[in-house]
């Protein structure tokens, strides 16, 4: 008997296919997310399989009967008891463990990787306290409540331990990280430990909001060559009264002297954000405001995203909901905005050399793919990487940088 873990979209077709119980994880935060679980679901007729992730505590029995695939509904609250659950699945039973999201942080269980990656993630807290209008996440997730330090530096040794090169950490909000468990901000602490950690191995750190990067965390960030010198700040728009809607900090202006300053701290730092295009009421003169902001703050990488219409949220009631054709024009008006952008800022690495972490060959092609420490694996751009004497995959290289497009940059050893 096996077992996979399957995002479906991306798992070998011969693993599901001979795969006896099948684990989904789940994602509940747009609706194209939920759909995407049903439409899998579907593919998965026959199957036993175990569904977990932000969806899974949104089911109730009743999904069992609709879809006979379903043999398990595990939330994030049941995940110590998994092996168990699994076991009981493979008997021929049918579980449905839904808890309420826990209070507090459960506790480290232990890590395997399921695929040869070279980078793995950390989740250092769950949950969220910002009650931004266009997010469920609180609603799906609680509070946010911050993981002991001493249990993300255990987890982090071990996959090192295994040959992870890369140790991603993530959270709806990083820059607030210790705040409920150690009374202030702890996310500089909490790199500086896990960069005295032994090893060759880089430290990403994603979705940290402006307000919460301050002076030492900019400092250990630049002290440290472990630590990547990028930074994932979510910023949402550029207008100050969608902002205000948004229940975002709305005054742009101070963004952008917030990033200057940064780069004047951190020569050379690339920055990746994402914007949501089409929130209730954005007017044109809005939409032009977010055009502007956006090449005024010169981003290395940005994600454009049509605001999506959520239950439970507060801007699900708003008036002046916008179109989905107006929604996808402003967002492929923002993108190509931002490609010009990306570009330019890909061509200044052209003829530098650069530390790139080798990820894999494509025999085809005969070449190797990889990453330098300014783009974050799955959405930003890659390093195609040509060579006439084999390079260690999950190993790092020198790479001269000969070429750039607007995602994607080529170099050869």
């Amino acid at each position: 008997m096996e077992a996979v873990f399957a995002d479906i979209e991306n798992a070998k077709l011969v693993e599901v296919k001979k795969a006896e119980i099948i684990f989904l994880n789940t994602c509940g935060f747009l609706k194209a997310a939920r759909d995407e679980v049903f439409e899998n679901l579907k593919k998965l007729k026959g199957k036993k399989v175990i569904v977990m992730g932000c969806l899974a505590g949104e089911f109730t029995k009743n999904e069992i009967k609709k879809y006979p695939q379903i043999h398990a509904i595990v939330s994030s609250a049941n995940y110590k008891d998994i092996q168990k659950i699994f076991d009981k699945v493979h008997e021929g039973e049918k579980v449905f463990a839904v808890k309420k999201e826990p209070k507090t942080f459960g506790k480290f269980l232990g890590k395997s990787l399921l695929s040869p990656t070279p980078y793995a993630y950390i989740k250092i807290a769950e949950g969220c306290w910002n009650k931004c209008s266009y997010c469920m996440i609180p609603y799906l997730k609680g509070a946010y409540r911050s993981r002991a330090m001493e249990e993300i530096i255990q987890e982090a040794k071990s996959l090192i331990a295994l040959g992870i090169k890369e140790i991603i950490l993530v959270a709806q909000d990083c820059g607030f990280y210790g705040s409920d468990l150690y009374g202030k901000k702890s996310l500089a602490e909490l790199l500086k430990k896990l960069s005295e950690i032994n090893g060759d191995f880089w430290i990403r750190t994603l979705y940290i909001y402006p307000e919460m990067i301050d002076e030492e965390l900019l400092k250990i960030i630049k002290s440290s060559d472990k630590i990547c010198k990028y930074l994932d700040i979510p910023l949402q728009h550029g207008d100050a009264n969608i902002l205000k809607e948004m229940r975002r900090p709305s005054n742009p202006e101070k963004t952008l002297e917030r990033i200057k300053n940064i780069r004047k701290s951190i020569p050379g730092i690339s920055f990746r954000t994402s914007f949501i295009v089409g929130f209730p009421g954005e007017t044109k003169s809005a939409h032009k405001n977010l055009m502007k902001f956006i090449k005024e703050i010169n981003f290395n990488n940005v994600g454009v995203f049509e605001y999506s219409r959520e239950p439970h949220t507060a801007a699900f009631s708003m008036k002046n909901q916008l179109s989905d054709s107006l929604k996808k024009e402003r967002k492929e008006e923002a993108m190509l905005s931002q490609q010009k952008i990306s570009l330019e800022n890909n061509k200044k690495f052209e003829g530098k050399t650069l530390e790139v972490l080798i990820e894999k060959y494509d025999p085809i092609k005969k070449i190797y793919i990889g990453r330098s420490q300014y783009q974050t694996p799955d959405i930003d751009g890659q390093i195609l990487v040509k060579s006439k004497k084999p390079l260690k995959v999950n190993e790092f290289a020198k790479i001269k940088i000969t070429k750039a497009d607007v995602y994607d940059l080529f170099g050869t050893i």
